[in-house]
């Protein structure tokens, strides 16, 4: 049976591809919105808002989730695609949505609001989980 290896190129393609992901998700015509709302945020709350530093922010997490969903993958073995969508689902609600659900609710944000940040979280954990799934690597 070959070995699984961590595919470096494809953790680098989907930390950069995922990033596309919350300024749609964010926008007008989806949840920006109605996010702003629940957050009671104005436009003028983000008039003094480093994007690029939030951005930044945003890809080192993005390479970090990725480094450690392809560590975890080959420790399993998962080396299926459809696997490794299933994998990352479970990541998402046993490490992530479980856990900032609490949180918010103890901070009294509504159940909407951690919909709406949280599903962000699973399209980028599922686009992740696909490429590294597609793209596999062996040890030779």
């Amino acid at each position: 049976m070959n070995k699984l290896r961590i595919n470096h190129a494809a953790v680098w393609v989907s930390a950069f591809v995922v990033q596309f992901v919350p300024p749609v998700w964010y926008d007008a015509v989806f949840f920006g919105i109605r996010w702003s709302e629940l957050n009671n945020l104005t436009e003028s709350d983000f008039a003094d808002y480093n994007l690029a530093f939030g951005l930044g922010i945003n890809f080192i997490a993005c390479v970090a989730a990725a480094y450690t969903m392809a560590f975890l993958f080959t420790k399993l073995n998962v080396n299926s695609g459809l696997k490794r969508l299933q994998y990352a689902l479970l990541f998402w609600v046993g490490f992530i949505f479980l856990e900032i659900t609490t949180q918010n609710m103890f901070s009294l944000r509504s159940f909407e609001l951690t919909l709406i940040d949280e599903s962000v979280v699973l399209i980028k954990y599922e686009i992740t989980g696909v490429i590294l799934g597609l793209w596999r690597k062996y040890q030779v």
